[in-house]
């Protein structure tokens, strides 16, 4: 809780943060899908994604075909202090976990809590141990797995809302 020290996203702009492994079970490809959904009516919103894995590749050309490079980053791996940082300036935490097809899920993904911890709001799948520390509408914002048209509506309502990020925030690092 001391590294991951929190931000104040009602001041942050509308800056999605999200830190994984791109492999099946985190769904990066439904994450882009969703922040792509939302980012024609949300012109400044931004999505960094920080990790690597056999997804990425894949989710690189996707945001090139796109044409989104300016304003999804796929920064690679980054250190903890780096991460503890990028979430202390983002508006929110972004998770699409699912089941994998051959039955691979998450337990409580520890970045949920370090963003939890960074006073960030969580919007996530109601996947696993995730909806166990994140209530709806009181800590984030959870839709079910595959849902990309409700993730991008979570990410639209937070990024036009920066109070509610901040309530949601607070929170979360409360809890």
């Amino acid at each position: 809780v001391q590294r991951f020290a929190a931000g104040n996203p009602s001041q942050a702009p509308p800056h999605f943060v999200s830190v994984g492994r791109f492999v099946d079970k985190k769904a990066p490809h439904m994450l882009l899908g969703s922040f792509m959904a939302m980012a024609a009516r949300v012109p400044d919103a931004r999505l960094t994604m920080v990790g690597d894995g056999v997804l990425w590749e894949s989710c690189v050309q996707r945001v090139r075909a796109a044409g989104l490079e300016g304003r999804v980053s796929l920064c690679g791996v980054k250190e903890q202090n780096e991460i503890a940082a990028l979430m202390r300036g983002a508006r929110a935490f972004v998770q699409h976990s699912v089941r994998a097809l051959s039955g691979d899920s998450e337990g409580t993904p520890l970045a949920v809590l370090e963003a939890m911890a960074s006073g960030l709001p969580v919007i996530a799948t109601r996947h696993t141990g995730i909806g166990d520390v994140v209530v709806h509408e009181e800590r984030g914002l959870l839709c079910d797995e595959f849902d990309v048209a409700a993730m991008a509506e979570h990410m639209e309502r937070i990024a036009h809302d920066p109070d509610l990020a901040g309530r949601m925030g607070r929170a979360g690092r409360i809890h």
